[in-house]
């Protein structure tokens, strides 16, 4: 009788988790009613101004929930050289800096996005019909042309032109037509130029040594009644095809931004910071893959994850928590993760105010020889806003992942030490993207972590070990184990 008492008092669903959530972390969840009478006179804007570019054929490739399309790819190959266009819409032309729209989008910062809903930073007939690009639509667009010869870039060019996307395709739907060599799909040319360009555009990533981290990663899904599972996401290769040619379009954009003092906004990743490194050593060392590498540059990140075996996943997310956090600025400083000395955020502005920031700051001077004047703080707002939504996401995962094993019958299960302290492991699970912490009493550990590191041959990090659920809080998502037995050996 008690616990159908606490059952019942508890009753908590994925709807009510994503709710408090929204709530507790005040988002913004609808717009003022005089931004309606506002957007009607957008869709009748006319887009004579912009440079008529409908007859190519460009393409979307989204996830297949997304409804905000903001990016457009298509490219041809030959002996000489790549043409790779990137169009992303032009936001700017119906937004303008201070009014009613802008305001608004600026308090969000970015858009939100859920398991069941998406807290949109421009309301959805923006950034759902006007400003999306639709299939067989025009739509205003900034599309930058890119050429590229002996796998370097040899110009570029930016147009603000209007577009007409001949497809909404999905990655899994690109994948699948490309890979099964479906020749007789009407869309089969498009993609396989659009493979080749990437092709070259992964060449040149490899040789300015982009760190390719291979984590696995989890997605939600709901179904009607609001159950919901989990399943791993599959690597579709059309996911890091677009990565390339959004990451072309950024990198483009901001060395033009550089290279014309224009005082607009960067996204930086700087280099580990030291105690990160010195901690990473100490778990490659344990794992005999530490080769004095200093991680001061992007090859000895490379070099380690090329001797990663598929079973040591856990070492892929050791290297990735080594690195430093990505932030918005005004200055440059690179991303050292894409190896570049010159980036910034470009290509979402429906759903980041950072890029449609930049958009405005490009077309002024491109087009007009008009420089504008940083905002102060903007770029911190932003990139709060950003941590915000991460957290709320990683959030609703751990409490989901709580209201999943509740309901499940299941209580044993596998999963990886991921870290060990004087009074407790840490392990994440195998199955399912939960982490949990195992409690042990002091006299069993020893002083202190390196004590027992060195002295206690039960556990070490990267070992596979069962656990029972002992406690398990969904209010929190925080979970404890207890019975760890070791599975195998690294």
């Amino acid at each position: 009788m008690k616990r159908n008492r606490r059952n019942k008092k508890l009753n908590i669903n994925l709807t009510k988790i994503i709710e408090s959530e929204i709530k507790e972390n005040s988002l913004r969840q609808s717009f003022p009613k005089s931004i309606d009478s506002y957007i009607k006179d957008l869709k009748s804007k006319n887009l004579n101004t912009h440079e008529d570019l409908t007859e190519i054929p460009f393409v979307t490739i989204d996830g297949e929930e997304s409804m905000d399309f903001d990016d457009a790819v298509w490219s041809t190959n030959d002996i000489k050289q790549t043409k790779i266009r990137v169009a992303i819409a032009d936001v700017s032309f119906y937004v303008k800096k201070n009014d009613p729209l802008d305001l608004e989008a600026k308090k969000r910062g970015n858009s939100f996005y859920f398991p069941d809903r998406v807290l949109p930073m421009f309301p959805k007939k923006i950034s759902n019909d006007i400003c999306s690009l639709i299939p067989n639509k025009e739509r205003a667009c900034i599309v930058i042309e890119v050429i590229i010869k002996n796998y370097k870039i040899s110009s570029f060019t930016i147009h603000r032109a209007k577009i007409r996307s001949v497809a909404r395709l999905t990655y899994k739907e690109v994948d699948q037509i490309y890979f099964s060599n479906i020749s007789q799909n009407k869309y089969f040319h498009l993609i396989k130029n659009l493979f080749e360009s990437f092709s070259v555009l992964r060449n040149i990533s490899e040789k300015r040594n982009k760190i390719e981290f291979d984590s696995e990663e989890f997605e939600l899904i709901r179904e009607l009644d609001d159950s919901f599972f989990f399943k791993k996401k599959e690597k579709l290769i059309s996911y890091k095809l677009i990565e390339e040619f959004m990451v072309l379009a950024n990198e483009v954009i901001a060395k033009f931004l550089k290279n014309n003092n224009l005082d607009s906004i960067f996204r930086n990743h700087e280099k580990p910071k030291d105690e990160k490194i010195e901690e990473l050593k100490k778990v490659l060392k344990h794992n005999g893959i530490y080769n004095n590498e200093k991680f001061n540059k992007q090859q000895d990140f490379n070099n380690i994850l090329r001797k990663i075996k598929k079973n040591n996943s856990f070492l892929n997310d050791s290297l990735l928590r080594s690195q430093t956090k990505a932030y918005y600025s005004n200055e440059n400083f690179g991303h050292f993760g894409l190896g570049l000395d010159y980036y910034t955020h470009f290509t979402s502005p429906i759903r980041r105010y950072s890029d449609l920031n930049v958009h405005r700051d490009l077309i002024d001077f491109f087009f007009y020889k008009k420089t504008n004047k940083y905002e102060r703080f903007l770029s911190n707002h932003l990139t709060l806003q950003e941590k915000k939504s991460d957290y709320i996401e990683r959030k609703i995962i751990e409490r989901a992942c709580s209201l999943y094993l509740r309901n499940s019958k299941k209580r044993y299960f596998k999963g990886i030490v991921d870290g060990i302290e004087s009074w407790g492991i840490f392990i994440k699970a195998i199955d399912l993207p939960f982490s949990c912490l195992a409690r042990i009493r002091s006299k069993n550990l020893g002083s202190d972590k390196k004590n027992y590191l060195k002295h206690n041959t039960n556990f070490q990090i990267g070992q596979i070990v069962s656990f029972k659920i002992k406690k398990n809080d969904i209010n929190t998502g925080k979970i404890l184990v207890d019975k760890v037995k070791l599975i195998s050996e690294k």
